[in-house]
């Protein structure tokens, strides 16, 4: 299973780190993704120092930082002095990471192209990122480059790593003149769903640069930063996140990070009597999202039991087209009674009862049906009560009705 992470913003409050790191930890929860305030947003300096009290208070709870998001700048160009600023600020980011222990520094680009045209601010942002990476390099730290829209006029606009391409080509120029690994990807879904990015795609192209994530919803429009699940189509109920999407490319990457959640207003807006279940909850869809992505490693620990598949539908058809030729059922079962004695995709399918001719210790039933809750109790109800669920790919988007 993979690591379940949530961003230290609207939890962890500087009068009370021992309570925050506490309730994320009695949630399940073993990773932080640390937020940097900015210095320009408090009366404190950024100083190195005052971050190992997180440190130590982390490491009494058991919890690690998975990675630091770096404060937030914005870049005017009629002020010269202000980019030798931010990267003092920044480099000062990276020895707190470092500091921190988390292999992973989160950075914006800098939004220049309505000021200054797309090409010149590709040339300053790589000039940016590049004065970075002997620092980040020192350090042992890798630079994540988020796909940041821009918000202008009530509208939000295409950025300078906005879309994967374009993210790709900048972390191959940084390590290709830093001579290492330096630099990689942060792919944040809230984002990607704003500018309506094909998720599946943009995480496969990704591939193996992508580092890091930030989970969160939002309706499409206004980037909310809520949980996911938050927000759907009120005419047909779907979500209006292309979450089933997300997690199949995770999982055709063969995703092995940190399913980091960055769901502040969430916490900012609930009740704080309700936060702990809320970060209850949060962990309860880390894990459904981990079984999604890890659901080859789940077959593979099936080992050589028979595995009889229970419905004929669509996501029959998924599992077939996923899985069919590595872990080939035995046969299939449906409470249709005339599909028994059929076949489809070379497969038998058979009445449920089927299933007690093999042995308890031989045999794993796989749901394939979208009313699991139902074909669950039916199967309590026969005295079988060992079986997984598919990876439910066709149905994240919301249940049909």
């Amino acid at each position: 299973m993979l690591e379940i992470g949530v961003q230290s913003r609207g939890i962890i409050r500087e009068n009370a780190i021992e309570v925050g790191y506490n309730r994320i930890k009695q949630a399940g929860i073993t990773c932080v993704d640390y937020n940097i305030v900015s210095p320009e947003d408090s009366t404190e300096k950024l100083e190195v120092t005052y971050f190992k009290k997180h440190q130590e208070c982390a490491e009494r709870h058991g919890i690690r930082f998975c990675q630091v998001h770096a404060p937030i700048f914005k870049y005017e160009p009629n002020k010269p002095d202000k980019l030798e600023y931010i990267l003092e600020e920044m480099k000062k980011s990276i020895a707190i990471c470092k500091l921190l222990e988390s292999p992973y520094l989160v950075m914006h680009p800098l939004e220049l192209a309505f000021e200054l045209g797309r090409v010149e601010e590709e040339r300053i942002n790589l000039e940016y990122f590049g004065s970075l990476a002997e620092e980040a390099s020192r350090q042992k730290v890798v630079i994540c480059i988020e796909n940041m829209p821009y918000r202008r006029v009530g509208r939000v606009w295409e950025g300078a790593c906005s879309e994967a391409r374009k993210t790709l080509e900048y972390i191959d120029i940084l390590n290709k003149r830093a001579g290492e690994e330096c630099f990689g990807a942060c792919f944040d879904v809230g984002h990607a769903n704003v500018l309506g990015k094909n998720l599946r795609e943009e995480v496969k192209a990704l591939g193996s640069h992508l580092k890091v994530l930030h989970i969160h919803d939002n309706d499409g429009v206004t980037d909310s930063h809520q949980l996911p699940y938050s927000f759907s189509d009120a005419r047909t109920g779907l979500c209006t996140t292309d979450w089933s999407g997300f997690l199949w490319g995770l999982r055709e990457i063969s995703f092995e990070g940190v399913l980091s959640f960055e769901t502040y207003r969430s916490f900012t807006s609930f009740p704080g009597v309700l936060q702990d279940s809320l970060l209850q909850f949060l962990y309860r869809i880390g894990v459904d999202f981990s079984y999604i992505i890890c659901f080859n490693q789940i077959l593979d620990q099936m080992g050589s039991k028979k595995k009889i598949l229970f419905g004929a539908g669509k996501m029959f058809d998924v599992y077939m087209g996923e899985y069919g030729k590595k872990y080939p059922p035995v046969f299939a079962v449906d409470n249709n009674a005339c599909l028994w004695g059929t076949e489809k995709l070379g497969i038998p399918i058979c009445n449920p009862e089927a299933i007690l001719e093999i042995p308890e210790d031989e045999r794993i039933v796989i749901l394939c049906n979208a009313y699991y809750e139902e074909i669950a109790k039916q199967l309590n109800d026969m005295g079988i009560n060992h079986y997984e669920l598919t990876e439910e790919i066709l149905r994240m988007n919301g249940k049909p009705i």
